[in-house]
């Protein structure tokens, strides 16, 4: 992905008629902060979106780029046929990025509150390791298709959002656990390079042109993902983890949740002011009932966090 791509395909030319490789959407794109995106910022990412090409601000990205450039250069040139695809994280068995071991190893601690950034709302997409392997194997049926194509690569929308990652894999594991919102930058200091901004990539053209499905549903997928973790974790402290960056300091993450508990109370009570919301249309009411507020408004004068429910389709 990084520059082994062009070596590789450098050592090839003259010797295939076909090159399918693979590259990295979760550092090709540009920085959410790029003026390329436009003024309100990062989107949906598709083929098309800004590119890391400064090699000061993003030295991975950049490299990622000009790899795919090179690489592409051999099919311009008439080498032979190049497709490319962009893979974002992949999870699953087997996993080299740990993406989901800092949560998986607390709830497999027992721990039953976890703090969560940002609510746990950030979106982020990426792929199970089959689904990955059966979007290769399309570029392979599909020559016409994917000659000289770059395709981005991804579970089929909609993502799920981290909060509820988390809570599906735990719920695999037949555990339940509690998410205490925390802000996202703290939650970057606990669980290292995980955390971050939204990161979206539009599957569109692999879905219209290559026929793209998943071959494992997501909860499926991640319910796998989660008992392989169980039965398969890495060693405490070892390589994995000091890839995440992940201190695992259960006592000053429960010294942060007892404090953001107690600020949320605080919080309750400063906010004296109790929404009342009405439903947009007057409806036809019998004689002398009062014209109701909408139920809605009950639910969110609580204070509520995850998780909720997850249903299965």
């Amino acid at each position: 992905m990084y520059g082994r791509a062009q070596i590789i395909a450098d050592a090839l030319n003259g010797k295939i008629g076909r090159l399918i490789s693979i590259s990295g959407a979760r550092y090709y794109y540009g920085r959410p902060d790029d003026p390329r995106w436009g003024p309100i910022g990062a989107w949906v990412a598709d083929e098309q979106s800004p590119f890391s090409d400064d090699a000061e601000l993003d030295r991975l990205g950049s490299r990622v780029f000009a790899t795919e450039q090179a690489v592409m250069a051999h099919h311009a040139a008439g080498d032979f046929d190049v497709t490319i695809l962009r893979f974002p994280g992949i999870y699953g068995p087997g996993s080299i990025l740990p993406a989901d071991w800092g949560f998986m190893r607390r709830i497999l601690d027992g721990r039953t509150s976890l703090l969560m950034p940002d609510g746990g709302l950030m979106l982020r997409s990426r792929a199970y390791r089959d689904n990955a392997a059966h979007a290769v194997l399309l570029a392979m049926d599909h020559p016409d298709a994917a000659r000289g194509e770059v395709f981005n690569v991804a579970d089929d929308p909609p993502e799920l959002s981290l909060a509820q990652t988390i809570l599906a894999m735990a719920r695999a594991l037949g555990r339940e656990i509690d998410f205490v919102d925390c802000p996202g930058w703290l939650g970057h200091r606990i669980y290292g390079g995980q955390i971050g901004f939204h990161r979206l990539l539009d599957t569109t053209k692999i879905r219209q042109r290559l026929g793209y499905r998943d071959k494992v549903p997501l909860l499926d997928a991640l319910a796998e993902s989660a008992r392989w973790w169980r039965d398969n974790p890495p060693e405490r402290g070892g390589e994995v983890e000091q890839k995440l960056g992940d201190a695992f300091d259960y006592a000053m993450e429960d010294r942060l949740i007892a404090h953001l508990l107690g600020s949320a109370a605080s919080l309750d009570e400063l906010a004296v002011h109790v929404t009342e919301s009405a439903h947009p249309f007057r409806h036809p009411k019998r004689e002398g009932e009062v014209w109701t507020r909408d139920s809605s408004a009950k639910l969110m004068n609580t204070p509520f966090r995850y998780p909720y429910a997850l249903r299965r389709a």
